[in-house]
């Protein structure tokens, strides 16, 4: 170490005199509240990212997988596959921040806007997310050639996708 430089562990009266200056105490609080705070907003990203992951939106794949298995417990239905059209795929609205400036020369006035993503955990907020509307459903069941199967196939195709039933095309499969 250098000369003349000695370091030494601060005893308990050195600690109460720091603490009596009121400036000090004051400065002392606004850490112990900022480590506080800290440590839980740490929580809470860790929480977000897990509610974030739960919720994912299934992909049209999944949704076709999930929808056969449904569809394939109606009674007298058998195997069945289901094909789903959208209009367009899903889009996500992402929030921005936008600064106005503005800078004034001798006779003019210029306006600028700088228009930035909002960024959480190294990716952009998504404000809301607009799902597709579906097109129409194809559906192959073995069990299609009864009119009261394609019904309940056709009514169940209807209720889950929000789709008319005019645009829902039930096949008896090929066995």
């Amino acid at each position: 170490m250098a000369k003349g430089l000695r370091v030494t562990a601060m005893n308990k009266e050195q600690i109460l005199k720091i603490l009596k200056n009121k400036n000090n105490r004051a400065i002392c609080l606004i850490l112990i509240i900022g480590v506080v705070l800290m440590v839980a907003a740490g929580g809470y990203k860790k929480d977000k990212a897990a509610v974030s992951n739960t919720t994912s939106v299934m992909s049209a794949e999944d949704e076709e997988k999930r929808l056969s298995e449904i569809l394939s417990q109606i009674d007298g239905a058998g195997s069945v596959s289901v094909m789903i059209t959208y209009y367009s795929s899903s889009e996500k609205n992402i929030a921005y921040e936008t600064k106005q400036n503005t800078a004034s020369r001798e006779d003019k006035s210029e306006k600028s806007v700088d228009k930035k993503a909002v960024m959480t955990d190294g990716e952009p907020m998504v404000v809301k997310e607009v799902y597709p509307k579906v097109k129409g459903v194809i559906v192959t069941a073995q069990g299609a050639g009864d009119a009261s199967v394609r019904k309940a196939i056709s009514e169940a195709v209807a209720a889950s996708l929000d789709v008319p039933v005019h645009r829902i095309c039930i096949y008896k499969k090929e066995e």
